[in-house]
């Protein structure tokens, strides 16, 4: 919801953390605000080594444009929403599927993150679009 009105037409994407991390999935919320999504994908090991990023430890990604204006022809976003996927969910040996529901939430009032100090570093700060 963004004021209380559907997320309508955003981007949602699912990532897997890496070195540099990877995308697994993405589509766009439907005129009611809601999203479906699965995916599958391949790590090269099982084991969970913090330090390395290896291991399954997917993200759904939300840019959070909801009450922003646009100046000078853009509309940038005021944080990132990301919400770690629970283990139960990911497995890659369970053949059966299980429904992740993240509920519904304001995006208006939502704590976001912020692009960590490499990304930063690396020149992104906040995701920005044309209009």
């Amino acid at each position: 919801m963004c004021r209380g009105r559907p997320y309508v037409g955003e981007m949602v994407q699912i990532w897997e953390p890496k070195i540099f991390d990877e995308m697994w999935s993405d589509q766009k919320t439907g005129v009611d605000g809601r999203f479906e999504m699965a995916t599958n994908g391949n790590d090269v090991t099982l084991v969970d080594i913090p330090l390395l990023n290896f291991g399954f430890k997917p993200y759904l990604w939300i840019n959070n444009f909801c009450g922003t204006e646009v100046m000078n022809g853009e509309r940038c976003t005021k944080n990132l929403v990301k919400i770690p996927i629970p283990e139960w969910y990911v497995n890659p040996c369970r053949p059966d599927v299980h429904i992740f529901d993240i509920g519904v939430f304001e995006m208006d009032t939502v704590k976001g993150e912020d692009y960590n100090w490499f990304e930063k570093f690396l020149g992104y700060g906040k995701h920005c679009r044309s209009y």
